[in-house]
C-alpha cells in the first residue's frame, strides 16, 4: 500500500467516524492543531516512533503532548502509535482535510500577493470567488514580494497569475 494510500485511508476511517459522531469540524480542528505542532517539531513524530520505546511509554509521551482527554481525536492518535503510522500524520490530515472540504462545500484557495491584502481587497476576492466557484472559501494567503505587485490566485487545478513579475517575464519573451 503506497503512503498516499495509507494516510487516504485512515483519513477516511477517522472522516467516517467523525460523521457518525456529529463532531466532523471538532475533529477537523483538533487533527489541524495537533499536525501543525508536529510539522513544527518533528522530533515530536520521530519520538513516538521510536521501536525501541514500549508501546505504554509512546503513548504516556502523546498524552503528555495532547492532554490526557479521551476523545475520538486522541484514540486516533493512539492509533496510529501503536500501528506505528504517527510519521503519515501530514498525509493521513491532507486526504482528512480534502473530505471535509467536500462535504461541507469549503474551496480551499491559495493566495499570493506581494503585500498584505488589505481587508477590503480580501472581503472582495472572497466574494467572487464564492460566486465563481459556488461554495464557502478558505483563503490560505502568503506574501511574496518578488511579485512586486499584483497576486496569483490558485485553487484546485486552476492558477490565475495576475502579478507584476509574470506580465514583465511575458512581456520579455514577446
Amino acid at each position: 500500500m503506497t503512503q498516499q494510500t495509507v494516510g487516504h485511508v485512515y483519513a477516511e476511517a477517522l472522516f467516517l467516524l467523525a460523521q457518525e459522531e456529529h463532531q466532523e469540524k471538532k475533529i477537523y480542528q483538533e487533527l489541524n492543531q495537533v499536525t501543525d505542532l508536529m510539522l513544527q517539531y518533528p522530533e515530536l513524530i520521530s519520538l513516538l516512533d521510536v521501536p525501541t520505546l514500549d508501546l505504554s511509554e509512546r503513548i504516556s509521551v502523546l498524552r503528555k503532548i495532547i492532554g490526557e482527554e479521551q476523545g475520538i481525536t486522541e484514540n486516533f492518535l493512539c492509533l496510529l502509535v501503536e500501528k506505528r503510522r504517527i510519521n503519515r500524520i501530514s498525509d493521513i490530515r491532507n486526504a482528512f482535510n480534502k473530505l471535509y472540504y467536500k462535504a461541507f462545500s469549503i474551496a480551499e484557495v491559495f493566495v499570493i500577493s506581494a503585500v498584505p491584502l488589505e481587508d477590503s481587497q480580501r472581503i472582495a476576492l472572497k466574494e467572487k470567488l464564492q460566486q465563481k466557484l459556488n461554495k464557502n472559501i478558505l483563503l490560505r494567503e502568503s506574501v511574496d514580494s518578488s511579485l512586486m505587485g499584483g497576486m496569483i490566485v490558485q485553487y484546485g487545478d486552476t492558477r490565475m497569475d495576475n502579478s507584476i513579475k509574470s506580465r514583465i517575464k511575458a512581456f520579455a519573451q514577446q
